[in-house]
């Protein structure tokens, strides 16, 4: 019986997580999740302080399922291309997680350790300090463009490996910019 085991964060999140995946985030309340974890919903903010929060930890959860990144020591254009197409197939699987994120930052707070990686790849490029922030946004929002719009409601989503491979084109074209810009920077040197 589930109600022997004690009540952790990590039983909350998961099956938090459960629910949004197979009813949609809309579907996902305090009173339904305490039923799914046979216990009170007030015992879950014993745990978590509230809505926000859960969501923060269940988009934390979701980019755990991120393909492990190349090692730190592969090129730098090959580790940010395997972020993005990564991280692509995330919001492409949890839309309506990403869009949340998008509209609250307390829910976003749970993504941001995962773009650790990503500017660790563009600060290794070469690209100067005040660079990398902007080239972290303008990667992370291509992505949320191509990725939200690949599986939008109402769109045919047998070819996300065609619109994934559109998107990885566009991502070529952002990483030569990169470089161009390296480039260039090493032309006034």
């Amino acid at each position: 019986m589930q109600r022997s085991r004690p009540l952790t964060v990590e039983r909350i999140v998961e099956s938090a997580y459960q629910i949004v995946q197979n009813d949609g985030l809309a579907a996902l309340s305090m009173r339904k999740l305490g039923k799914a974890l046979d216990v009170d919903a007030m015992a879950i903010y014993h745990h978590v302080a509230n809505k926000q929060a859960l969501l923060a930890l269940i988009t934390a959860h979701a980019l755990s399922e991120m393909a492990e990144p190349p090692a730190p020591s592969a090129p730098w254009d090959h580790r940010i291309e395997q972020w993005a197409l990564g991280y692509w197939d995330i919001v492409t699987k949890h839309r309506e997680l990403t869009l949340a994120g998008l509209s609250n930052p307390e829910i976003a707070a749970g993504g941001l350790t995962s773009t650790k990686t990503l500017v660790a790849a563009i600060s290794d490029s070469g690209l100067a300090t005040e660079l990398i922030e902007p080239t972290m946004f303008i990667i992370v929002d291509a992505v949320h463009g191509s990725a939200l719009g690949a599986a939008s409601p109402g769109r045919d989503h047998t070819d996300l490996e065609t619109l994934r491979a559109a998107f990885q084109e566009g991502l070529h074209i952002i990483i030569a910019g990169i470089t161009t810009r390296l480039e260039r920077r090493t032309d006034f040197s």
